[in-house]
């Protein structure tokens, strides 16, 4: 993708209109602190989420939430930024570039350090170095799996704007049809889609594991409005999702068919899926080690996604995160 394209998107922050998919479950009860909730995707490793509306734990903290599933962390960026979404939990791509671009936003949780992430390409695609000259699907530009799949190709020895195309093709699942119609060649995918993928033909040419130990799949972002203004009910909101967290992990039959029924996968599927990055789910919140944070940094100056690191100050509210030192 062209520098000037990527410098688009930082600096281009129109009012989001909401042309996204309500999730089903997200807090229907009356009265209370009133929360919109985004998220870039439907994805299995967002599964506390889900678990969070199905158990009506929303509720119980005094929490109206409706959740609001876009087509990418892109989107869902524009929409926190214009304010038709209070607080997100997608990729931290999204607020580390919207604050490069002068917006102020914060992080203020985590939790979700997961290196769930693996790449299939076709099978004359033998490695990423194989892949030059190819299709790249991502599901975003600017995303996290954007991010990485140029790291990945830089590692790999290819200049990730020449050498390989990334195309935006949404969810996983439309980008593993898009695989089938040949429009694409390499893939980035999570749990079940991997199962998919390889029941297809398409064979692993990397693991996100391979790279890095641990890798911020997730993290909660907003305004920083959201934190200063209220401080109340972000407590809230954050209460509710580390329970969630906790419940993942303590219940995870109850938690498998709430993934099951927000991706329409089997519960199998799910519980495969959950296997890949239940150990790396963190109720705490807590951000990924310093060294799983400098490689991250390093992933995005790289791929070119970043350009330059923000010192932690600049982008992190750390109020809700384990004390340390």
């Amino acid at each position: 993708m062209p520098r000037k394209t990527l410098r688009r998107f930082r600096l281009a922050l129109p009012l989001f209109a909401l042309a996204a998919t309500a999730c089903g479950p997200g807090g229907a009860a009356s009265g209370g602190d009133t929360i919109t909730l985004g998220l870039p995707v439907q994805a299995t490793t967002l599964g506390p989420v889900y678990l969070a509306g199905d158990q009506d734990l929303w509720q119980e903290h005094g929490l109206t939430v409706k959740t609001v599933t876009f087509k990418g962390d892109a989107e869902l960026a524009k929409a926190v930024l214009s304010g038709d979404v209070d607080v997100a939990v997608g990729s931290p791509t999204g607020p580390l570039t919207a604050e490069e671009a002068g917006q102020d936003v914060k992080v203020l949780y985590g939790g979700f350090d997961m290196t769930a992430f693996s790449w299939y390409a076709v099978p004359e695609i033998r490695n990423v170095a194989q892949g030059k000259g190819k299709n790249w699907g991502v599901t975003t530009i600017g995303s996290s799996t954007d991010l990485l799949t140029r790291f990945a190709a830089a590692k790999a020895g290819l200049d990730p704007d020449r050498d390989i195309k990334v195309v935006q093709g949404g969810a996983s699942a439309a980008r593993l049809a898009a695989m089938k119609a040949g429009q694409l060649q390499a893939n980035i995918f999570t749990e079940p889609q991997t199962i998919y993928a390889q029941q297809a033909g398409y064979h692993k040419i990397l693991d996100l594991a391979d790279l890095v130990d641990s890798y911020p799949m997730h993290v909660t972002w907003s305004k920083a409005g959201f934190l200063t203004d209220d401080p109340g009910r972000a407590g809230k909101f954050v209460d509710t999702l580390s329970q969630a967290m906790q419940m993942t992990k303590d219940r995870p039959d109850d938690a498998a068919q709430s993934i099951a029924k927000a991706n329409k996968i089997s519960v199998d599927d799910a519980r495969a899926s959950m296997a890949e990055w239940i150990d790396q789910l963190h109720p705490d919140g807590r951000m990924p080690s310093a060294k799983a944070m400098d490689d991250f940094w390093q992933m995005g100056l790289q791929g070119k996604v970043f350009r330059h690191r923000l010192p932690d100050s600049q982008w992190l509210d750390s109020r809700f995160l384990p004390k340390t030192g």
